[in-house]
């Protein structure tokens, strides 16, 4: 084999949230005994990245980790990349917070290392071409993007580096050779050493990897593979007996030119810009690319990370929070609120692909934790307040007291989007819609071995015991949202119902103004029964208490004959089964702590909301929190209007 340069980077993070035994299995499992068989090898060079909240990790839980990365780096084996701290999108957050949370990781690996990064890790490799003048002047000179960004761009060669800029700022870009990530570490040695003898056959000077370091050991089957059955080793082996040359990036970029100069569409790995598809664009445009001969590919592409804010109203409105939350942080000096905004911006809860992600309760709890407490640190005016929350050209109204901020979008059924009980510094309201997902609906399993094959060549059949709980939404689950219903419906029929028939009310704007301290939303709708046709009127009012919020029903008859109805308000809070109790018209949450009361209810009916989603492991059956249904029956004669009450109270 003619001489090959191979610049290989491994990048390591685990999210906010996850859970303590994760990071162990982590640093047990994958990096440390990645970074202590490769510290074997001084030849192979490499550049190492690791997430703010593992570098955290490091400096109380692993200091003999932390001890081998600053051997390996003194020695020149490891180039340490950058990136924004908190592993955050840098497309999805405010430029001060960009700039801010890249300066954290520099400085933090100055003064721990004594060397500053002249490369950054790209969260989840998404890339927008405004990046190259912010990281130019941020003191970055390169990062490594996805093999998809240059066929996109009409760049055939990939073997190097090419020059990119933004404002006459210019910028290095190394591509990620695709074929690599997926051989490495899942395909044997004999297959690697021929497709670099490919490589070299074709005239090509480098090979170029850089991938996530949990594939060393933590994803299903690989800690077997790459150590116990030794692949990990005969691959440093296979470089040192080979002319294979190694370097770390920064040197192959003072010893080469770049290819040349190129322009990158907004992208991200090409699993990524599928995910963000819905069901059915996803299957067609799997279909398609499968038609198309390689050199048509450069003309089709997925969808763009930005769209995991239209595909999921919920990612949407986590990130509108922390919009709302930097804006207020960024007018105080207070470090401590800013650090939890910036571990608030930690990727992994806005999306969904082969992970969990959006669909991890914990993750996306842990998130609205951190935002509720920057927020407890800057002040605020108590009251209510009007603007477009969400971006969509409409208006909101933000309630806040000294114990809740609540958000009410009048466009959704004058529906609750957001409570959150600042006591407690908790998102009461923070569950998942249930949608139907590509992989619900598609299967691809052959029942193959899971040996030699990435995750995201993994086959997955649902499990039988998941098919039950595949039932989808036919609305945003908000709270404080209503239903009426004949008079003789139960519960069992009304679980088997509710939603998939969101009614008159759900989802349908309300006139909405304010009386004083009091919002008010109205709406008329019909009534369709087989016993016979009416209309009603629906006015619903949210009074601020000091530690309540007091939620009003008016609801009149507006036929000229008698109707006999069941109201139900539907309240989706994020509690498990052993973190509520029912009673009659009352439910308390947190052993007492916080109380939902439905004044005069007959009874609460309440239904579990279960998810299925796929993880890298295989297919998971989430709580995602439970839906509470105070029902009322009601009885009005013409024109009569009645009235029923809830209350949410904080009881300390």
């Amino acid at each position: 084999m003619e001489k090959l340069t191979f610049l290989f980077a491994v990048h390591n993070h685990q999210p906010l949230g996850n859970f303590a035994e994760v990071f162990r299995k982590a640093f047990d499992r994958a990096y440390l005994p990645f970074l202590e068989t490769v510290s074997r090898f001084p030849r192979f060079r490499f550049a190492l990245h690791f997430s703010g909240f593992l570098w955290d990790y490091l400096l109380k839980e692993r200091k003999d980790c932390l001890e081998l990365v600053k051997k390996m780096v003194n020695s020149g084996q490891v180039e340490l990349l950058g990136g924004g701290y908190y592993e955050p999108v840098l497309s999805q957050i405010p430029e001060r917070d960009r700039l801010a949370q890249l300066a954290m990781m520099t400085e933090f690996i100055q003064e721990n290392f004594g060397v500053r990064p002249e490369g950054l890790w790209l969260t989840e490799r998404v890339w927008e071409p405004h990046l190259a003048s912010l990281l130019n002047r941020a003191g970055f000179r390169y990062t490594l993007l996805d093999e998809e960004h240059f066929r996109y761009a009409g760049i055939k060669n990939i073997h190097g580096y090419y020059l990119t800029e933004d404002e006459g700022l210019t910028f290095n870009v190394f591509p990620i050779d695709k074929t690599l990530r997926y051989y490495i570490p899942f395909r044997s040695i004999a297959e690697l050493n021929s497709y670099f003898q490919r490589l070299t056959g074709e005239g090509r000077e480098v090979a170029i990897i850089g991938d996530d370091g949990e594939k060393f050991g933590l994803w299903p089957g690989t800690d077997q593979w790459v150590y116990e059955q030794g692949w990990l080793v005969q691959f440093l082996k296979f470089l040192e007996d080979s002319p294979v040359e190694m370097m770390t990036f920064s040197q192959y970029l003072k010893n080469r030119p770049p290819l040349g100069r190129v322009y990158l569409p907004p992208a991200s790995y090409e699993e990524m810009m599928e995910w963000v598809l819905g069901a059915e664009d996803q299957l067609q445009f799997i279909q398609l690319k499968n038609s198309l001969p390689p050199a048509a590919r450069r003309f089709l592409r997925g969808g763009l990370y930005r769209d995991f804010s239209l595909k999921y109203s919920e990612s949407h409105h986590l990130r509108c929070r922390q919009l709302q939350v930097s804006a207020a942080v960024s007018q105080s000096d207070i470090l401590e609120a800013r650090k939890d905004l910036y571990q608030a911006q930690c990727n992994d809860a806005y999306w969904h692909g082969v992970f969990g992600g959006l669909y991890l309760p914990h993750l996306r709890r842990a998130v609205y934790e951190k935002l509720i407490s920057a927020e407890l640190k800057v002040p605020f005016l108590s009251g209510w307040e009007k603007l477009d929350f969400d971006l969509d050209g409409q208006d909101e109204y933000i309630l806040k007291t000294p114990s809740f901020f609540l958000w009410i979008k009048p466009e959704a059924g004058g529906g609750i989007t957001e409570i959150d009980d600042r006591h407690l510094g908790f998102n009461l309201t923070d569950v998942l819609t249930r949608r139907q997902e590509f992989y619900h609906l598609y299967s691809t399993a052959h029942g193959e071995n899971r040996e030699g094959k990435s995750i995201h060549e993994l086959s997955r059949a649902l499990p039988p015991e998941a098919q039950q709980w595949l039932k989808f939404d036919n609305y945003r689950r908000l709270s404080f949202l209503e239903r009426v219903f004949r008079p003789d419906l139960n519960q069992e029929e009304y679980g088997e119902i509710y939603f998939r028939e969101p009614g008159g009310f759900i989802e349908k704007p309300f006139a909405t103004w304010l009386e004083e301290d009091t919002l008010v939303l109205e709406r008329q709708a019909p009534l369709e029964w087989p016993s016979g046709n009416g209309r009603i009127s629906l006015n619903k009012r949210v009074r601020p208490g000091l530690r309540a919020i007091l939620f009003v029903y008016e609801i009149e008859n507006l036929a000229d004959h008698e109707v006999e109805i069941k109201l139900t308000s539907e309240w989706n809070l994020a509690f498990f089964e052993n973190e509520y109790r029912v009673a009659t018209d009352r439910v308390e949450f947190r052993g007492g702590e916080i109380w939902l009361e439905a004044h005069g209810a007959e009874a609460i009916w309440v239904f579990p909301i279960k998810t299925v989603s796929q993880s890298e492991k295989d297919y998971e059956i989430i709580v995602q929190g439970h839906s509470f249904h105070p029902v009322w029956r009601l009885a009005l004669a013409p024109q009569e209007k009645k009235l029923v009450y809830l209350t949410l109270q904080h009881r300390r």
